[in-house]
């Protein structure tokens, strides 16, 4: 597809009228709205994988690649402090997780024990139900010859 078919199927976002496409490391970079929006789709994308790769882009917001700072925090050399603290969060995530875990699974054995005294009930009725037919045909196969 080529751009100008680009702009005429996509007149709906805006600034698709600058749209360019530059090729790069085996990717097509898709670049509108003077610049500020872009893309990347791969080498061989369909018309489609283009058209959707540039609605999704238009869709999503902006993040910014630089994130704030506050002039008042100081800089860690080492960044120890960060990475202790970093440690401590997840392995306190996994921790959570292994609870939530260890809850799930006694509540899914408890769940299979009612199922299994719930199967060997319905083996005994079934058992019982099986005596009281042999019963009954009992009385009519014995000794009547």
């Amino acid at each position: 597809m080529s751009i100008a078919d680009l702009k005429s199927r996509l007149p709906d976002v805006p600034g698709i009228e600058t749209l360019t496409l530059a090729l790069s490391a085996g990717h097509q970079r898709l670049t509108w709205a003077d610049g500020s929006m872009s893309a990347n789709v791969g080498a061989f994308a369909s018309d489609q994988d283009i058209e959707d790769a540039i609605r999704n882009a238009h869709r999503l917001p902006s993040v910014a690649l630089i994130p704030e700072t506050s002039q008042g925090a100081t800089m860690s050399v080492t960044g120890a402090g960060f990475a202790g603290g970093n440690l401590k969060t997840q392995l306190a995530a996994i921790r959570q997780k292994m609870q939530d875990g260890q809850a799930k699974m006694a509540a899914s054995l408890a769940k299979m024990d009612q199922a299994a005294t719930a199967h060997n009930q319905l083996a005994d009725t079934v058992s019982a139900e099986a005596d009281a037919l042999l019963a009954d045909i009992g009385q009519f196969t014995n000794g009547g010859e």
